[in-house]
């Protein structure tokens, strides 16, 4: 019996192998070497030294196989080797913070807006308190502040081409249009030299040539002083609240606009448009609250249309398809201009009675909304903000002109319109703004329908009428729509959707009861009525109990939500026939109430056995297989 041989061992291999550790202690002990050097030069460096420079490391070239190793024993040793990785380079330092005050231009700038200021304030006092003191005469104070403003413009176009004068030449143009705009004002209202319509005319001028100006010199600085100089100052020329005021603050309105056509100019929309409308607001509360104002309701009125008008149609020429400010910032800064501009004509129903104000904020919803789903060419935000006005003037409409008993039911008549709308276009902002008008209009239905005035007949007779019948019947629709467009909308998913089914329907049944109970009282009158009413209402909880209850066994995958719906309105309904019903209707309806629930208790519990069986004869028959 022989013993078989280990298998023999190749000297070559192991000859290759052994070349391969002597190369790698050989690489081993280069690699030391360098590093010692690094760390006697990293030791010695100063701070202040220059950075030495990167040590390269020659690269690992191996040797080459002897010649007497095969081959197919001895893989390519290239391919375990990795190229040296670039040296790292140091990091910048890191440069301090200059403090705000520092910075380039900033002191420049604050320097001359403030110059800007106190001349302006100069200007005014030499044409107003000059005036109270009865210093100088009035064509000296008017062609003194002329020659002012002339000199500070001119010095501005001086200032303007030599170096480093942008700033000041910028304050100086800025202070001059500026002086010119209220020199032209004070000889209208404080001198009466110039009609009122003429000078607003030449101010207007004034105003759009220093914006012409800003334009030219490419600077919304410039066109910002011009305008918010102008605009500060000239209440205080004025002296109160005057339709010549909002005149003037109308024409810069009008003056600045201009400007920010194909320029993404964002806040000089905000810097013309804001005083205009503090001031409309500022003279509609004053006219609403005080008597002896010297401003008419009518032309306050016109004049916030004028104001609204000249708003939406900036905001609407600047957010045209292909202009540069219909996205981004300053698209939004535009819209949110127009938005300000609209404010005073959304109050102006202080000034004015139900029935013109209901007209006047019809136009304006109607004109607005069919404007927001027609302008398909203007920016998302633009469109949304002018549905969103025009969704207020319409409620304000409806509130002004319905009577106070019927606003309830107006407004969740809109909002279902608001709704169905949103779920046709498939827009969740019409949704949103269908759901603010649903919640308005039933907060009012449960003021005017509040449980408590379903407790007794008196309280119910008192209250509840044909019109609380059709709000009820109102809300059952809005809330019917809102879940619809909640589906349609994917607001809810499809698994939540029996849940948002259910919530809705404790509504429906409350309203429905409402409407039953407003509607006995409206046909039987009181006692009858509420009677009636209640009994009719006991059997519509039991059918939607058994509604619920039989969607849940035809819908395995809502049978959970179905079944609890199903069998919580199924104790409400027995607790208000016990608990309610039995104390308060009359024997035959009582009587009838009790039968027509006793057999729909029957069915369902009929239905369900007869579900359950079936159940277990299938099970049955799958166990016998």
């Amino acid at each position: 019996m022989t013993t078989p041989s280990s298998p023999a061992v190749d000297p070559r291999l192991v000859t290759a192998l052994s070349d391969e550790c002597e190369s790698i202690g050989r690489q081993l002990r280069h690699m030391g070497q360098n590093l010692s050097i690094l760390q006697t030069q990293l030791t010695t460096m100063r701070p202040a030294a220059p950075a030495a420079a990167p040590v390269q490391i020659p690269a690992y070239v191996p040797q080459p196989a002897p010649q007497h190793v095969a081959s197919q024993h001895v893989a390519p040793q290239s391919q375990y080797l990795r190229p040296p990785s670039p040296p790292m380079q140091p990091s910048p330092p890191k440069q301090p913070s200059v403090p705000w005050w520092q910075r380039d231009g900033v002191i420049s700038r604050l320097l001359a807006i403030a110059g800007v200021a106190v001349t302006l304030i100069g200007v005014v006092m030499l044409l107003v308190l000059a005036a109270q003191a009865g210093f100088f005469g009035p064509p000296l104070r008017v062609i003194g502040g002329a020659a002012l403003s002339g000199a500070l413009i001119f010095a501005g176009f001086r200032v303007y081409g030599r170096p480093g004068g942008r700033v000041g030449a910028i304050a100086l143009a800025a202070t001059g249009f500026a002086g010119l705009y209220l020199d032209v004002m004070a000889a209208s209202v404080l001198y009466g030299w110039i009609v009122s319509p003429l000078s607003m005319v030449i101010a207007f001028g004034i105003a759009a040539a220093g914006v012409s100006v800003a334009v030219r010199w490419n600077s919304e600085p410039l066109a910002l002083l011009i305008v918010l100089g102008a605009a500060l100052a000239a209440p205080a020329l004025a002296g109160a609240l005057t339709l010549s005021l909002i005149g003037f603050l109308v024409a810069l309105q009008v003056a600045g606009f201009s400007a920010q056509l194909g320029r993404d100019w964002k806040y000089l929309g905000m810097a013309r448009t804001v005083p205009v409308a503090i001031v409309l607001i500022a003279a509609i509360v004053g006219v609403s609250l005080f008597d002896g104002m010297q401003v008419d309701s009518s032309a306050l009125t016109i004049s916030a249309v004028v104001v609204s008008l000249i708003g939406l149609s900036a905001a609407v020429a600047l957010q045209w398809k292909g202009s540069p400010s219909r996205d981004g910032v300053a698209g939004a800064w535009s819209s949110a201009t127009f938005i300000v501009a609209t404010l005073p004509l959304l109050g102006v129903d202080v000034l004015l009675g139900d029935q013109m104000a209901s007209l006047l904020y019809g136009v304006m919803a109607l004109v607005l909304l069919v404007g927001a789903a027609a302008g398909a060419a203007l920016s998302t935000h633009l469109r949304m903000g002018i549905a969103g006005t025009g969704a207020v003037a319409l409620l304000l409409c409806c509130v002004a002109g319905s009577p106070q008993s019927l606003t309830a039911a107006v407004l969740l008549a809109v909002a279902t319109v608001f709704i169905v709308i949103a779920g046709s276009t498939g827009s969740r902002f019409v949704c949103a703004l269908g759901s603010v008008f649903a919640a308005i209009g039933l907060i009012g239905f449960l003021e005017s329908a509040s449980p408590s005035m379903l407790m007794t007949s008196r309280a119910a007779s008192a209250h509840l009428d044909a019109l609380t019948a059709l709000t009820s019947l109102t809300a059952i629709g809005v809330l019917v729509a809102f879940v619809w467009v909640m589906s349609r909308l994917a607001l809810v998913s499809e698994n939540n959707i029996a849940v948002a089914w259910a919530i809705s329907g404790m509504g429906i049944l409350y309203a429905a009861t409402c409407a039953l109970v407003a509607s006995g009282i409206e046909i039987w009158g009181g006692t009858t009525g509420f009677v009636f009413g209640h009994s009719a209402a006991t059997v519509v909880w039991m059918l939607a109990a058994t509604s619920a209850l039989v969607f849940g066994l035809n819908n395995r995958e809502h049978a959970h939500t179905m079944l609890g719906t199903g069998l919580t309105l199924t104790c409400a309904a027995l607790a208000k026939l016990f608990l309610f019903d039995l104390a308060t209707l009359s024997g035959l309806v009582r009587g009838v109430a009790f039968l027509v629930v006793g057999l729909l208790l029957l069915l369902v519990g009929t239905r369900y056995a007869r579900a359950f069986g079936k159940a277990d004869q299938i099970n049955s028959a799958s166990a016998a297989r």
